[in-house]
């Protein structure tokens, strides 16, 4: 079964005509009412989509994890995700549909990064370059789109989606997922419609947003690169501070002591020292987690 899931917060002007765009390529459209004040369920019913509320707004990354709940249990063999403020094209849906059959392969995300879209606001296009290319070099995916949230995926991709982000960053957290579950994934290019500005989140927050959350996995995932090592480095130059203090105050010929050092060295030293503890306590707990699986 095929299932187009849509995770809505107040729709109501778009949501009935992305639904009955999308019901002929897919079996079935779920829509996550995610504490809507309008009429978006109410609307999203009438137009024949099964839809999930919740009782208050919850976020993006909320709504994405119970859609990625009900095909679970629903036992979905594509789950495909649009927005439902009518960014997406639903007539695309059997693009991503199609490049995932054809290529077999486990997520299929649809780029606006590929596509010759002239609609696409530039400060848009220089966002996505900027958050794609962090994306990238903390993970070994090479995506052109990293928060385009049209998306394929397979069962087994279905299956290992918990997400735990709240809010948009759930894209850059699932984008970490099929990093580390060595996920095959493929890219098409999609247009996208800005009309009305249905952006909900300010971009220079979102993407600031998204940038911390990705080094949060990176730091989690590599400890000894991002704690480790500038944590051996800020106690060698903590303990270079305190040699060059002592120095001073031991030599009598020292016209005055540098009071700021020694202030410089102690503080060195206990980031430092820290920083070492984080990284190894990290590092022996993403080691200890991959034992138990």
């Amino acid at each position: 079964m095929n299932i187009a899931c849509i995770p809505a917060y107040n729709e109501e002007l778009k949501i009935k005509d992305v639904i009955k765009r999308a019901l002929p390529y897919v079996d079935k459209v779920i829509v996550c009412d995610d504490g809507s004040t309008d009429k978006t369920a109410v609307l999203a019913e009438k137009a024949g989509a099964t839809v999930i509320s919740h009782e208050k707004n919850l976020g993006y990354g909320s709504a994405i994890s119970t859609l990625f709940d009900y095909c679970r249990k629903n036992n979905a063999e594509i789950m495909v995700t649009l927005d439902g403020d009518g960014q997406h094209n639903p007539d695309q849906v059997p693009d991503l549909i199609n490049v995932m059959l054809k290529h077999n392969v486990d997520v299929v995300i649809g780029s606006r990064s590929l596509s010759d879209d002239k609609d696409l606001p530039s400060y848009r296009r220089t966002g996505i370059k900027i958050i794609t290319s962090t994306i990238n070099s903390a993970t070994n995916l090479k995506v052109t789109d990293s928060q385009s949230g049209f998306r394929a995926y397979s069962r087994k991709a279905i299956d290992l989606m918990h997400i735990t982000e709240s809010g948009m960053a759930a894209s850059t957290e699932i984008l970490v997922k099929i990093s580390n579950n060595g996920l095959s994934m493929a890219e098409v290019p999609i247009t996208v419609s800005y009309s009305g500005d249905t952006s909900t989140e300010h971009p220079v927050s979102h993407g600031a947003h998204v940038i911390g959350t990705t080094l949060k996995y990176v730091s989690i995932k590599h400890p000894m690169y991002f704690y480790g090592l500038p944590g051996v480095l800020l106690f060698i130059s903590g303990l270079i501070m305190g040699v060059s203090f002592l120095d001073g105050y031991l030599d009598p010929n020292s016209p005055k002591v540098l009071y700021g050092l020694m202030l410089g060295s102690i503080i060195s030293i206990l980031l430092g020292s820290m920083m070492i503890i984080t990284s190894i306590l990290l590092f022996s707990m993403a080691n200890l987690i991959r034992g138990t699986k």
